[in-house]
């Protein structure tokens, strides 16, 4: 049966996101439609750094590269094993296949890393108020911790994303970015829909970093009403606490005064000198 030629050269990188500092697989796959393999060599850019010759003697080299650093153990014909992959190393990665049989076909396959750096400390969420009235504007804003690329920022109220205001990246000396996002949003009472709104901010990072911060809010408290006096044949205890309290102190005052006048016209039946129990005030004490 006779040989074609080597085709379907491909190179796979695991994980697809490579996090700072974390370890990534090149795996490099090829129909060699029968013919022995002659070489594959590994590059990052146009440098090559790792060699896979299997008719040699010596089957393996490793060329230095700055910041690469192979997993001899891990590594073979196939595959590379790459360890504390930092910042510095993004960028385009490529596998080279040859094959052993007259005309030496050869073919290469490339892919981009990106390796990004994730935040190392929470969310920063503020509100410019503790407390918000209907009718108030509500103004938040969140800040990420620095990374690479920049987190993407989105603050909720209540599950609802709210557009924001402005957004503002801040770069640091070391490469990575500060995110922060603003937002402002008038204050309504439907926002309290169980009695409490929520505010929460989440950041994202392809799909390996997801984190958020929240803030709730109470139902703002209403100012105390006045207790009302009954209209249904009677007053409320704290009136007729009242009204008892004025019985007791100030009706002894009007009958024993010093100073007491007797109508002619109702002085049969104010004497009380006789000590009798007619007096109202011995009656309301139970005397």
């Amino acid at each position: 049966m006779g040989v074609t030629s080597l085709r379907d050269v491909r190179l796979l990188v695991e994980p697809a996101t490579v996090v700072r500092g974390g370890t990534a697989a090149l795996i490099c796959s090829r129909d060699m439609q029968g013919a022995p393999l002659y070489s594959v060599k590994w590059y990052r850019g146009n440098h090559e750094f790792y060699r896979f010759t299997p008719m040699e003697e010596t089957a393996t080299r490793v060329f230095g590269l700055p910041g690469i650093y192979v997993d001899m153990n891990r590594s073979n014909g196939s595959q590379v094993l790459l360890r504390k992959m930092d910042l510095g190393l993004a960028g385009n990665f490529s596998c080279e296949v040859t094959a052993d049989m007259p005309p030496f076909a050869t073919q290469i396959a490339t892919k981009f890393i990106d390796i990004i750096a994730l935040p190392t400390s929470n969310l920063i969420l503020k509100a410019d108020k503790d407390r918000y009235q209907p009718g108030e504007l509500l103004r938040a804003n969140c800040t990420s911790p620095p990374a690479r690329p920049a987190a993407n920022l989105t603050i909720f109220v209540n599950e609802e994303p709210v557009r924001a205001t402005e957004t503002s990246l801040h770069p640091s000396d070391s490469g990575l970015f500060t995110t922060k996002v603003n937002v402002e949003l008038k204050v309504t009472p439907h926002l309290f829909p169980s009695g409490r709104m929520r505010v929460a901010c989440y950041a994202t990072m392809y799909n390996v970093f997801n984190k958020s911060a929240k803030l709730d809010f109470l139902t703002p408290e209403t100012d105390p009403r006045p207790e009302r006096i009954t209209l249904n044949g009677g007053v409320s205890r704290t009136f007729s606490n009242w009204f008892l309290l004025f019985l007791l102190f100030f009706l002894p005052m009007m009958v024993f005064g010093d100073e007491y006048v007797v109508s002619e016209e109702f002085g049969n039946y104010l004497d009380y000198s006789d000590g009798s129990s007619n007096n109202p005030v011995v009656a309301l004490l139970g005397g």
